[in-house]
């Protein structure tokens, strides 16, 4: 039998991976390029026109987001598109013949963590990097790397004289496009110290500025373009830049995680190593465990994001080939990833960043879990401090961000993360409880709404007051009007993560889709989410009744006693100026109860109870089990209660943030806010 180690051995089991999706980022690349090309004269200073400012394709993600990938093929990608995605980009004659050149162009790749101070201008940066191409394109034709000095006299620091050199060294004709595609642009936050670098206004150093400096002065060749990427602080590299001393505009590539049917394209066309040359989904699915299935698991697992991806299909294909038996069904290659090992070892080489955070950097780690479990979306400049951009926060922490559009993403925290964050001893018990509701809900499946961000305060509230040992006024009145609430002996011992189950759409649709379209659970639907994520049996709610359903469902475990409780969480009529009538509460309530009741716990032991707490704003706090199956409550918050577990200050930060937007971003909400959301679960620690 293998050891856990070899079980999960990521091994690569394929050959080089086939680049899918990325058309959107395609397209706007090549428009990038092309504006380079009509508006070169002007860099020149050969034309009296000035309203050209030069833009360079800029992609500042993390590890494993795809980036280096998309520089090394993005011309093989220009080919592939071309009479589809950028059929329409090349509808005059100009870009079409701008295309046509661009599908036979040549692409020098560099990487600058090779860059270093060179002979005979030691710590001159420009001639490093002049230097770092040259060798760049000796290796990559295999010729013989130029000496430095032989090198220096020849190009004599003028990029007149280095393109003609790079052209000759790569053989290529001289009106015949080139692409440098630089690749690990971030080290210049370590290595810029190595060269004598010019000073702002401020007297401070900006290695950035430089390096797009001297890319700027490259651009006035013919013929050049370029596309840079690397993991770094993107949006102050950006600022700075563009308002600094080089004044170049970066252009975000987004490098979107895949969807599930990008997945399925990457599964079908991706082959192990000679000699098999077998398509992987071939040898990872069963004629009863479809492609799409396992694209969808792997959606679950990671994100989408293509490094991540990468890995546990390794994972999975090295499993697989060990025992020589494809997955027979999605549950079993589902439980194969949510395995603890199998976990730890597919993130290990990605969250170094985050556990190795100092703690100011950290302090906003909860606050970037809540804005990943409730959707709320960012735009690219919003700011953490008049110093840090929320954007570069995600970055430096190591994790992902999924663009809604040019300007706007959400935080991206892959599953696969979360058990290492879990284990990581300083992770509070608020932080533990967002990542385990994280874990638990689909990737691709929200509608974004003010029910879901209030229901989820109230939850968590819940939640760490009943767990906290700190008594509250509304803790006690739950236990004197509650036999069920008294009988749970409070503080609870367990807290589980709380579940976000309404408005899911189908996972067929994108994520983009998702925020427009929703449906509300089917039966199986809801069926699993009982069975797996609250431990009790099968439970069938009635198909016209699933719009009527708790949002927001949790466990509760009584410490002394063997009691376990199931609360749903529903806000009905709220925000509705005529609020909603009791008759309709009692109706809304038996929808969900009554089914648990009797396909539960009519035949359960005693110590399986469910609640059901609706809040409301016209009707005062009430208990009630005599409308209710047995081993039932209902409980019903009106405003003022809800004041005694939510502060004032937050409801009305919640009720301006929803008046804007019903798809609120960041800045709407305003850190303030955020902050003292997060200040109030701490509070119950």
């Amino acid at each position: 039998m293998a050891s856990l180690d070899d079980k999960w051995k990521a091994v690569d089991n394929f050959e080089s991976v086939v680049v899918v999706d990325r058309e959107r980022d395609v397209v706007r690349v090549t428009k990038e390029l092309y504006d380079l090309h009509s508006n070169r004269e002007q860099l020149r200073g050969v034309t009296s026109s000035c309203n050209y400012r030069l833009t360079i394709p800029f992609a500042p993600h993390m590890f494993g987001s795809g980036k280096t990938t998309f520089a090394r093929t993005y011309l093989e990608l220009v080919q592939r598109f071309g009479e589809t995605s950028l059929s329409t980009f090349a509808s005059d004659p100009s870009r079409r013949t701008f295309l046509e050149k661009l599908k036979r162009a040549s692409l020098l790749f560099v990487d600058l963590r090779k860059l270093e101070p060179t002979e005979p201008k030691e710590r001159n940066l420009k001639w490093a990097v002049y230097y770092l191409l040259i060798k760049a394109a000796c290796s990559q034709v295999g010729a013989e790397i130029l000496r430095k000095k032989e090198a220096f006299e020849m190009v004599d620091m003028e990029p007149s004289n280095l393109v003609p050199l790079l052209r000759d060294i790569l053989r290529i004709p001289s009106d015949q496009y080139l692409l440098l595609a630089f690749d690990e642009v971030g080290v210049l936050d370590t290595n810029g110290i190595l060269f004598e670098l010019e000073k702002n206004d401020k007297g401070v150093v900006r290695p950035y500025n430089d390096f797009f400096g001297i890319i700027s002065q490259l651009c006035k060749e013919p013929d050049l373009f370029f596309i840079v990427v690397g993991k770094s602080k993107g949006l102050s590299i950006k600022n700075d830049v563009a308002f600094g001393l080089s004044r170049v505009i970066l252009h975000f590539i987004p490098l979107s995680p895949f969807d599930a049917s990008s997945i399925v394209e990457f599964l079908e066309k991706t082959v192990l190593k000679a000699p098999t040359q077998v398509p992987v989904c071939n040898v990872l699915c069963s004629s009863s465990f479809s492609v799409n299935e396992l694209a969808d698991s792997l959606l679950e697992c990671t994100g989408g994001v293509p490094g991540l991806l990468t890995r546990a299909v390794n994972m999975l294909l090295n499993y697989i080939i060990a025992r020589n038996q494809p997955f027979i069904s999605k549950e079993e290659c589902l439980t194969c990833m949510n395995d603890y090992n199998f976990r730890r070892i597919c993130a290990e080489p990605f969250v170094e960043r985050i556990l190795n955070l100092d703690e100011d950097r950290k302090s906003v780690f909860d606050i970037l879990l809540m804005m990943a479990l409730y959707r709320i979306p960012s735009k690219v400049d919003d700011r953490l401090t008049s110093e840090s951009f929320l954007y570069d926060a995600v970055t430096e922490m190591g994790l992902y961000r999924y663009p809604i559009d040019e300007n706007t993403f959400q935080v991206l925290i892959p599953k696969v993360f979360v058990v290492i964050f879990k284990n990581d001893p300083s992770i509070s018990s608020l932080e533990k409880i967002l990542l385990g509701s994280l874990d638990l809900e689909p990737v691709d499946c929200f509608f974004y709404s003010k029910c879901r961000v209030f229901e989820g305060i109230v939850a968590l509230r819940l939640v760490l007051m009943l767990s906290s040992k700190n008594r509250n006024e509304l803790r006690e009145l739950l236990c004197q009007l509650s036999p069920i609430w008294k009988q749970m002996k409070l503080p609870i011992s367990t807290i589980s993560p709380i579940h976000y189950i309404k408005s899911v759409v189908s996972s067929r649709e994108t994520r983009s889709e998702s925020n427009k379209s929703r449906r509300t659970f089917a039966n199986t639907e809801w069926n699993k989410i009982i069975r797996e994520t609250l431990y009790l049996e099968t439970i069938y709610i009635p198909l016209d009744a699933t719009s009527h359903s708790p949002d927001i469902i949790f466990k509760l475990q009584s410490p002394v006693e063997p009691k376990v409780l199931t609360v749903g969480v529903a806000c009905k009529g709220r925000w509705r100026s005529e609020g909603i009538g009791w008759s309709d509460i009692i109706d809304e309530a038996k929808k969900f109860l009554d089914p648990v009741y009797d396909q539960v716990l009519s035949s359960a032991m005693d110590y399986h109870h469910c609640m059901l707490i609706i809040v409301s704003t016209k009707l005062s706090l009430n208990v009630s089990n005599e409308l209710v199956p047995d081993n039932c409550e209902l409980v019903i918050l009106c405003e003022r209660d809800v004041q005694m577990l939510i502060d004032k200050e937050i409801l009305n930060g919640l009720e301006r943030a929803f008046c804007v937007s019903h798809n609120p971003t960041f800045w709407d909400f305003g850190l303030d806010l955020l902050d003292r959301i997060r200040n109030s679960f701490l509070s119950w620690q």
